[in-house]
């Protein structure tokens, strides 16, 4: 093969595990595991492109390996402790080697420029478009009694292995939480109407039709923490990134809105703030830490490794929602070390070089994925790799635009470092 076409298919892999990791909740349909044929099917193919002569930035391929070995200790220190099967113990480990592997195979696919920044954020939209169009469908085929709602959830769990929170919404409505995609849809809401640029290879239309069902995918999703990261984000836009004309237009349709819905957000704002059900999915996250804190003081250094548990309080399947305080009972302050370094990492990688306003919001946009750890498990899952990549990649857009029109700022003010004035005050060339 030559080097042209290992770096078309690989290119056409990354699109496709991207777009594939959006679309499934799970990474698998009708019992065929597709992402983790496409994550194979990447491996290949980047090392192909690697064998034909392409750069790869050693620096990600250390931490590859770096990442398999801390997984393989602690699947280690997990399986001495027997908490659980060694089944789970595995499961765990290839969860955790699947979400940080795939953000390494997405950075080391744009190092050797397998796939450009654009390429990227144009894979995740129409990943995330996909996917709120089909979550927004389905939800209507039950809320006009097509289909009822229990035979929908059947479906997901049947065909997508897909668990989803679920709960009944005021207005006869209906929850389905599915927490990544769901932040993805959040943030998009966010960049496409304050970035009209970054996504203009998208037809108007599809910009359009993703602003409706992307609003009802995190309506939808019923969690006070996107709701709420979704109103900082749009908060700052307004104060600081619209125009006059867009504040008054952005005043118009919250007006509106409010005016159509306000018994409906009173009713829902109760629901999720005030009511005894609230208190109790809170209460169970108080129980969970303290258990977890317990475990952890038990083994404090090197924790109880992979399947470690502190027994009751968990949601599924030993998973627990406060996450972080999971990963220090299982890792203990030298693993749980070694996390806080790969995210230190990605907050530098935003952050580095020149950069705007934009880029800090980026940096919020993460640690606002990073903090949900303490509220949701979803920092290691099938499409945890997109909120830890995208913000990186959209730094990167941001930075070249940044220093395209600082470039153009010099070329209409040229320097006049090599001229000098004459006491007249007539400019002369220097000698």
């Amino acid at each position: 093969m030559n080097t042209q076409y290992t770096k078309f298919l690989a290119k056409f892999s990354l699109v496709a595990l991207i777009t594939a990791s959006m679309i499934l909740p799970s990474g698998v349909l009708v019992g065929i595991p597709v992402k983790y044929l496409l994550y194979i099917f990447c491996v290949v193919m980047l090392f192909a492109h690697w064998l034909r002569g392409a750069k790869i930035d050693s620096a990600y391929l250390f931490l590859f390996v770096a990442v398999l070995l801390f997984v393989a200790f602690f699947a280690l220190v997990g399986s001495l402790h027997a908490a659980v099967p060694f089944y789970y113990v595995f499961s765990e480990g290839m969860i955790f080697v699947s979400t940080t592997t795939v953000t390494l195979l997405y950075l080391i696919g744009n190092s050797c420029k397998a796939i450009e920044d654009e390429e990227i954020v144009l894979s995740v939209f129409y990943g995330v478009l996909i996917f709120s169009l089909w979550k927004f469908i389905a939800l209507m085929l039950v809320v006009f009694h097509i289909i009822p709602f229990e035979k929908l959830i059947y479906y997901l769990e049947k065909y997508a292995q897909c668990s989803p929170v679920t709960a009944d919404m005021p207005g006869g409505f209906h929850r389905i939480a599915l927490t990544g995609q769901d932040f993805v849809c959040a943030f998009f809401l966010y960049l496409i109407p304050v970035y009209p640029k970054l996504l203009s290879k998208i037809s108007l239309f599809l910009r359009i039709v993703f602003m409706v069902t992307g609003t009802f995918a995190v309506v939808s999703s019923y969690s006070r923490y996107i709701f709420g990261f979704l109103a900082a984000l749009w908060l700052y836009a307004f104060l600081f990134k619209f125009s006059f004309k867009k504040r008054v237009i952005a005043c118009v349709i919250v007006a509106v809105i409010l005016l159509l819905s306000l018994p409906w957000l009173i009713e829902t704002f109760e629901a999720r703030f005030t009511s005894l059900t609230a208190e109790q999915s809170d209460s169970i996250r108080y129980l969970q830490i303290s258990a977890l804190l317990d475990a952890w003081q038990e083994l404090p250094i090197l924790g109880g490794g992979l399947g470690y548990n502190a027994g009751n309080f968990t949601r599924d399947a030993y998973i627990y929602e406060v996450q972080w305080v999971s990963f220090l009972a299982k890792f203990g302050l030298i693993g749980i070390s070694f996390l806080i370094f790969l995210l230190l990492l990605l907050f530098y990688k935003i952050l580095a070089g020149k950069r705007s306003n934009d880029h800090y919001i980026l940096a919020f946009a993460l640690l606002c994925y990073v903090l949900c750890g303490f509220t949701n498990p979803i920092l290691l899952s099938y499409i945890s790799s997109i909120p830890y990549v995208l913000p990186l990649i959209l730094a990167s857009i941001f930075r070249k635009e940044l220093l395209e029109s600082l470039q153009s700022e010099k070329l209409e003010f040229p320097s006049t470092q090599n001229r000098f004035f004459t006491p007249t005050g007539k400019a002369v060339g220097a000698q």
